[in-house]
């Protein structure tokens, strides 16, 4: 997985909420973690309604279809 710096302006989550979707996951929001590591984009597996979640930095489609698809086992 290629992962790339976020813009120092912040995330704009019109965007996140378009490349969750295209991923096949539901858009939840980001969790800060106090600048011990960079944000997680968080997002629900519709089929499961698990909440999963991938760095910032890495939110594809791409990284969003393999972490749904890694929780389903498959």
């Amino acid at each position: 997985m290629t992962c790339h710096a976020a813009k120092s302006t912040g995330p704009d989550e019109a965007h996140l909420t378009r490349i969750v979707t295209a991923g096949g996951g539901t858009y939840v929001g980001l969790q800060d973690r106090l600048g011990r590591a960079e944000p997680l984009v968080l997002f629900d597996d519709p089929m499961s309604l698990t909440t999963l979640s991938v760095p910032l930095s890495c939110c594809t489609p791409e990284a969003v279809r393999g972490r749904i698809a890694e929780s389903r086992g498959t």
